[in-house]
């Protein structure tokens, strides 16, 4: 079902898709796993190659909410303490469609004992796209265009992340070439994320993760505190609270030595919890072991 805006309406449901999806990036509630979403260091050191695929359906009930796919694959060369990742992202959010291509580069090194920092950079291109058709006018305006309207822009991430035996600490920024100031509706204004999580060992097979974490966008300041249980080393239950915003719970199994799934509902806080069925967020896991090559030789090593 259309709806009817005028101009001015359109440029208000714009700024207000800006601090829930369409031109910022739609804030995922799996944060606990999926950092390499928004901080190109936080790729993983495991000696495997990894893979991630997320689907979110945002605001459930809501005509034309916002909805993201996310694609990553990543792996870390240890000869060269390098990594390697690719991130594919496809948002849609009404009239509004994002797709963003991105390679990530991260080092890491020791500074000291057990203190290990990771510098991250990434480098690509985003599509945005506005889809006049799909909206009906009051007025009719000789200036609105009567069809889609597309833009392409490169884009730039950085990001950091230090670990301390069971202390991760992160700090990121998105979309470096627009300033808040320089933000259009097809512009995507910076986007900067500082995290932390400690892995507390409560008993044998049992362990607590508590977190917290502050992203800010457009102006926009959002504020998460997370607990998280590990329980045997396969299961994952535990809840986050974004301030003012959404309640989530979320859950995690490792089904084998190469998948586990995650799921995490949001139950809306803001002045929507009304007006939709909360969002839903779905996400697999994939490490494929590298397989070591066989040596018959001392004079391979």
């Amino acid at each position: 079902m259309k709806i009817k805006y005028t101009y001015g309406l359109i440029i208000v449901f714009c700024g207000l898709l800006t601090t829930a999806s369409a031109q910022s990036d739609l804030l995922y509630s799996n944060l606990n796993v999926n950092a390499q979403a928004f901080n190109p260091a936080a790729i993983e050191d495991n000696q495997s190659i990894n893979a991630r695929i997320l689907m979110r359906q945002q605001w459930v009930g809501f005509d034309d909410a916002p909805s993201s796919q996310w694609l990553n694959l990543s792996h870390f060369f240890n000869k060269f303490n390098s990594g390697l990742g690719i991130n594919v992202f496809n948002q849609s959010a009404g009239a509004e469609k994002t797709q963003v291509l991105k390679l990530n580069y991260t080092y890491k090194f020791y500074v000291a004992q057990d203190h290990r920092l990771a510098f991250g950079m990434g480098a690509g291109v985003y599509f945005r796209k506005l889809d006049f058709s799909k909206l009906t006018f009051e007025e009719s305006e000789e200036h609105i265009p009567v069809s889609d309207d597309r833009q392409t822009f490169a884009d730039f991430d950085f990001g950091v992340e230090y670990t301390f035996k069971k202390l991760t600490i992160g700090l990121s920024s998105n979309h470096l070439t627009t300033s808040n100031n320089n933000a259009t509706l097809f512009k995507i204004p910076i986007h900067n994320h500082l995290y932390a999580s400690y892995y507390v060992s409560i008993m044998d097979q049992l362990d607590f993760i508590p977190g917290v974490a502050y992203h800010r966008s457009a102006g926009i300041n959002i504020f998460d505190v997370s607990a998280d249980f590990i329980i045997m080393d396969r299961i994952n239950v535990g809840m986050n609270y974004r301030l003012e915003s959404a309640f989530i719970i979320r859950a995690g199994i490792q089904l084998n030595s190469i998948f586990e799934i995650h799921y995490a509902y949001d139950l809306g806080a803001g002045e929507l919890r009304n007006y939709n069925s909360g969002s839903h967020e779905f996400m697999v896991i994939a490490r494929f072991k590298k397989k070591q090559a066989a040596h018959h030789s001392p004079r391979f090593f």
